[in-house]
């Protein structure tokens, strides 16, 4: 009994000895990739003649490694106006958790366009899908090539150019035509290196002195505005630590190197955010008493 005992010990040790071995000839599996990357998407817009309002659905991004695979980081469906964007930046997508990587494409989705036209006589035609003429996509996908290394908690800016005159076509019956063509640049690359410019904001919280966090009306994106001494503020006394949560403020902000966004310029324009908007004013009349009123089409 004893020597049955030992044999079957002295089996069991071998075949661990043989399965270790054969674990130690195994190819090692690569180090999971870090997440803790920061990439901030803004949008601007080169604009298109009698386009007064240009709304469409972004449905989705992602940013596409050298090898294949994609990070998405869409946060849902966006409706975003474009036109309001002319000069003016904004933050559109964002994210804190891409993994580390060589990313060479950035994949946009959309759906639903919309544009509001204008003519010389001031008459304003909204167009969609079901109008006629009518508006429609030529395709819901589009790819831009984007050169970006990610590493160790590391952040990148990219800059949006939706160019809408190029964008806008007609077919033989004259219905519209939507290409949307985009190009990608280094935000850094930006006049002055403003991210984010003359953009509306609300204010959700003071998390901590200095860091108002705010939420842009126009995408919807929650960010985190640093400010400093530097920082000017205007249209109220005092430090970003004054600002009361629901007040609407208008910023301009540079993305930093490290993914913050530190703020240059902010000025509180209403307690409310439901009596300011943003638009182009398409006529102007004078009643009989002499008072002027504005025809406005609201933009955001």
């Amino acid at each position: 009994m004893n020597r049955k005992f030992q044999l079957t010990v002295y089996g069991t040790i071998l075949g661990l000895v043989i399965l270790l071995a054969g674990c130690s000839n195994r190819t090692s599996e690569p180090t999971p990739a870090i997440a803790g990357n920061t990439v901030a998407a803004f949008l601007t817009d080169s604009p298109a003649d009698g386009v007064v309002s240009f709304r469409i659905d972004m449905t989705g991004a992602s940013l596409v490694s050298s090898n294949g695979s994609e990070f998405s980081f869409s946060s849902g469906l966006q409706q975003i106006e474009i036109r309001h964007l002319e000069l003016a930046p904004t933050l559109a997508l964002q994210t804190k958790t891409a993994p580390n990587g060589n990313y060479t494409g950035l994949r946009l989705t959309f759906a639903n366009p919309q544009i509001t036209r204008c003519d010389a006589q001031g008459n304003v035609t909204v167009l969609g899908p079901n109008t006629v003429p009518s508006v429609r996509l030529a395709s819901i996908s589009i790819n831009l090539p984007i050169n970006v290394i990610l590493q160790g908690n590391g952040a990148a800016g990219l800059m949006i150019d939706f160019d809408l005159q190029q964008s806008i076509q007609t077919d033989s019956r004259g219905n519209y035509v939507i290409t949307p063509v985009l190009t990608v640049s280094d935000v850094a690359n930006s006049p002055n290196n403003v991210a984010v410019q003359n953009a509306e904001a609300t204010v959700l919280s003071i998390s901590s002195p200095g860091i108002a966090n705010l939420q842009l009306l126009d995408t919807g994106q929650k960010i985190s505005a640093m400010t400093n001494a530097s920082t000017t503020f205007a249209a109220f006394t005092g430090q970003a630590d004054s600002l009361q949560a629901g007040e609407t403020v208008e910023l301009d902000a540079q993305f930093q190197s490290d993914g913050t966004l530190y703020t240059d310029r902010m000025d509180v324009l209403s307690m409310s955010s439901e009596v300011t908007f943003r638009g182009v004013v398409i006529g102007v009349s004078q009643d009989t008493s002499g008072h002027s009123s504005l025809e406005i089409v609201a933009q955001e």
